[in-house]
């Protein structure tokens, strides 16, 4: 059974190959194609364009490869049915499922390796090509002069003319020079010959001109001119070479530039601000029940929302992408002590031992002291220092070390308006609730409450009820954005299982279909399957589907019908009956004509 299972794969390596290039190839120059705009006339380097290309790869591949899957599917087990071979596996007591075994776990391979490449490759990868595009967008044209033209050296401010440029030695003749930079006065410079040079720093032109003179008129006093004389000036333009400089200071990372952890952590985050929004909503209409025109206290509100951490636990609802993250960190705790303590053992066979010359004495008493315990007296002294500190910012009075007297430790400073009860509770001013102990920040105050004008702020309640119910739903938008790039990276990841089980079936259900199948069936899919996703974003962006829904629906589709034709193939007991393109066509043909006949 290996040997046919080994057979089997064989036979995908070679179209999986081909597709993968194939495609990643077409959709590669596409995207190139439409960024070329911002790459031609920029001077460029071999090796930034390279890096374009090699950064461009990744998400190309990342839709490539489920592609390439189902093609290399469609034609293997078309081939194998149309010599017979998948008759021959039969007639020998080789089931369906049998053959498609190695198959799955082919694309179940796939899958793993595409979940690790969406959830840490390419996410890496989209930051650094966003970041080299507008490094690259950032960067002037290259600077060019032409001949018996006026050349814009820096726009609006210097222009420059020759009637005679030689390219090789960048010499000049008959050069006329229009400076506007001074706008107090117009400069004109003449000169019988010159020559170009960059500067030392590559970024600015450095003008050299002989026998030539300067004409000045002052913008205010157009009558005054004035002319001066030279036999050799040298004129330095700043900043005509704008080479493409990298911006370290960008961090921003949009939902495509986030791993699967990140994209958690952001819908976490908008979880926690969701059920807030949602506990204000539901105070507000209590208060509105009970009296329509009443009013809210806003302190009282925000007090209570941040004091209130009983109600946090609810921000981990139960997700794909919790879940996922909860096993990376299982087993990042598991396996990190385990790659270290082998590490450790490896490393110890390559470092040699100490050499003899540091003395046997000095060895065997380095050899004790990594040995020895801590002494207790160096514990004590710890446990001292660090009840020391918590005492004082306690207010309490430190123990004092051994032969000196205890000195107290003057108590924190409450903020204005704010004090304390015999039974310990801190009360805020404008508070009606009850006492509570909210957080503060490092100079006392506490977090949420406005500055004190002696008038607790108050809102009508249908004010506060609708400014509640935009935040929800603005977090909710926040949430499904995050959660569908979480669930596509998976979907898209899960694609390879799905089309495997997809594309065998119909293979073998027109084994003689050849590139005609492959192609037609292969576009339909494809065109089906990310005409889906992006239609399920839109959804779920809009609110009107859920994200998991959203991303998984046309993998459960093309699941299901995989499932249906793969019970049919094995109803039918699975003989290649010779059937080919033309009799799928016909087929669908009859379908849609029957279909009309009814209507």
């Amino acid at each position: 059974m290996k040997i046919i299972h080994k057979y089997v794969l064989r036979e995908h390596l070679g179209p999986l190959v081909f597709a993968v290039s194939a495609l990643t190839s077409l959709m590669l120059l596409n995207y190139i194609a439409k960024r070329l705009g911002d790459l031609v006339g920029k001077g460029l380097s071999w090796q930034v364009i390279a890096e374009f290309f090699v950064l461009s790869l990744p998400f190309t591949v990342a839709m490539t490869l489920p592609m390439s899957v189902l093609v290399a599917v469609l034609y293997a087990f078309s081939r194998l049915a149309s010599e017979n071979e998948i008759t021959a596996m039969k007639a020998n007591g080789v089931s369906m499922r049998r053959i498609l075994l190695p198959v799955l776990a082919w694309g179940a391979v796939f899958t793993g390796g595409m979940i690790w490449f969406q959830d840490q490759l390419l996410p890496a990868t989209n930051h650094r090509l966003r970041k080299l595009q507008g490094d690259i967008a950032r960067k002037k044209p290259t600077f060019a002069i032409r001949e018996q033209v006026i050349n814009e050296v820096l726009p609006g401010v210097f222009f420059l003319r020759t009637n005679h440029l030689d390219p090789a030695t960048n010499r000049m003749r008959d050069v006329t020079i229009y400076d506007l930079s001074d706008q107090l006065r117009r400069r004109t410079i003449y000169a019988d010959s010159g020559l170009m040079a960059v500067a030392g720093n590559q970024s600015d032109l450095k003008l050299t001109l002989w026998a030539g003179f300067i004409q000045e008129v002052p913008k205010e006093e157009p009558e005054k001119f004035q002319r001066l004389y030279y036999t050799t000036d040298e004129i330095r333009v700043k900043n005509v070479f704008n080479f493409l400089e990298h911006d370290t200071t960008d961090t921003y990372k949009s939902d495509r530039e986030m791993s699967v952890c990140e994209l958690q952590g952001e819908v976490a985050k908008s979880e926690r601000d969701f059920f807030r929004a949602r506990e204000r909503f539901d105070k507000a209409s209590e208060i509105a029940r009970k009296s329509p025109t009443g009013v809210v206290d806003v302190n009282v509100m925000a007090m209570t929302n941040l004091s209130d951490t009983s109600r946090t636990p609810r921000a981990r609802v139960a997700s794909l992408g919790r879940t996922y993250c909860d096993g990376q960190r299982l087993v990042d705790s598991v396996a990190a002590p385990w790659v270290r303590k082998r590490l450790s053992q490896v490393a110890t066979l390559f470092i040699p031992d100490p050499a003899w010359a540091q003395g046997q004495d000095t060895l065997k008493a380095k050899k004790d002291s990594a040995k020895s315990p801590v002494p207790d007296t160096v514990k004590r002294d710890t446990t001292a220092r660090t009840d020391s500190a918590a005492a004082a910012a306690a207010g309490r009075t430190t123990p004092p070390p051994p032969g000196q007297t205890p000195v107290p430790m003057p108590p924190a400073p409450l903020p204005p308006g704010v004090t304390v009860t015999p039974q310990g509770d801190t009360i805020y001013p404008g508070l009606t609730s009850g006492p509570i102990t909210p957080a503060i920040d490092s100079t006392g105050t506490p977090l949420g409450i406005a500055p004190s004008t002696g008038v607790s702020p108050t809102v009508p309640v249908a004010v506060e009820m609708e400014s509640a119910r935009s935040e929800m739903l603005r977090h909710r938008a926040s949430i499904n954005q995050f959660a569908v790039e979480i669930h596509k990276k998976f979907a898209i990841s899960f694609a390879c299982i799905v089309f495997v089980l997809l594309g065998a079936p119909l293979a073998l259900r027109f084994p003689r279909g050849g590139v005609g199948l492959v192609i037609g069936v292969s576009l339909v899919v494809f065109a089906l399957y990310y005409v889906g996703l992006i239609a399920g974003e839109s959804l779920a962006d809009r609110n009107l589907l859920r994200p998991s829904l959203a991303m998984w629906a046309a993998n459960i589709i093309f699941t299901l019908a995989g499932l249906i034709l793969l019970a049919r193939m094995d109803k039918d007991g699975g003989s290649a009956r010779g059937s080919d393109t033309g009799e799928l066509w016909a087929r669908l043909r009859d379908a849609l004509t029957f279909g009309r006949r009814r209507t």
